[in-house]
């Protein structure tokens, strides 16, 4: 082989490296293969154990929906299996804790304290070597008579979880910060004010380490009817004006469900309710 040849066959592998590498950063199907979902459907806010070896994501079926589980298999994944949880038809919002590693959802089970009502409550189940534990409500004052969808918590204990109960203040879905007390109550500490809007304010993920917080809203400017919105905790405790970060995260579609896997490194998201993920590195973040 002449040089003029090998030279020309290393730039060219160099190309086919450089393209595959800024393809790599472009959300992909976490599913390729599934059958594609309708609006009846869709699939949100998948999220990883601390170990990574267990992933759970929410699913609709018509007015119903339910959470799924998937494991590792070797270098791939499990088929989804349904979860056997307490509820009527409605489980969403599943989180895995960077606390205690249990994952956190939302039930429509009924609660004894607040019998006859089908709103939407916070629990939790341990999973320890890979086993489901025990199913409960969250205790403290976080549920109410009012719809809590969904509550991610960072390593150091900070729940932000949401509700669309009166007393976050604005009547739609919000969000709200909550710590444990000494009794391992969770106590709602204040509504997320400069985060919330009159809008929707749902699937909340949160980075392990507290400082950053992704959900959706359908606030403007927005590329697609909804869009993932991200916004940074600074030094005082309050939360940075909520950016956009715009493509290709955010679409002309419906962008919406962020989780993050357990190493910090990707970013789960629902796009017109199929699951994607992408590199967390790839997103613009440069604005906040």
């Amino acid at each position: 082989m002449t040089k003029e040849i090998f030279l020309g066959a290393f730039l060219a592998a160099l190309t086919v490296t450089s393209c595959s590498g800024q393809q790599s950063d472009e959300p992909r199907p976490v599913f390729p293969d599934a059958e594609a979902p309708t609006q009846f459907t869709r699939a949100y806010s998948l999220t990883e154990s601390a170990d990574g070896q267990v992933r759970v994501f929410a699913k609709e079926n018509g007015d119903e929906t339910w959470l799924y589980e998937v494991r590792r298999e070797g270098k791939g994944w499990s088929e989804p299996k349904r979860m056997e949880l307490p509820a009527r038809k409605m489980l969403t919002g599943p989180s895995f804790s960077a606390a205690d590693g249990a994952l956190y959802y939302a039930s429509d089970e009924e609660l004894a304290e607040m019998p006859g009502r089908k709103d939407l409550n916070l629990w939790y189940v341990p999973l320890e070597d890979g086993v489901w534990g025990t199913p409960k409500p969250v205790p403290g004052d976080i549920n109410t008579g009012a719809n809590e969808t969904m509550a991610a918590i960072s390593a150091d204990g900070l729940m932000v979880f949401v509700s669309n109960h009166s007393q976050l203040g604005g009547g739609g879905y919000e969000m709200a910060e909550a710590r444990q007390d000494e009794n391992g109550n969770w106590v709602m500490e204040r509504p997320l004010d400069e985060l919330n809007d009159m809008r929707a304010n749902d699937h909340v993920a949160l980075t392990a380490d507290g400082r950053r917080l992704f959900f959706y809203s359908h606030r403007s400017p927005k590329l697609g009817v909804v869009d993932i919105w991200t916004s940074q905790k600074l030094d005082d405790g309050s939360w940075s004006e909520p950016v956009n970060p715009g493509e290709p995260l955010n679409t002309a579609g419906i962008d919406f469900g962020a989780g993050l896997s357990a190493d910090g490194e990707t970013l789960f998201f629902s796009r017109d309710g199929a699951l994607y993920e992408m590199p967390f590195k790839a997103l613009d973040l440069t604005q906040n």
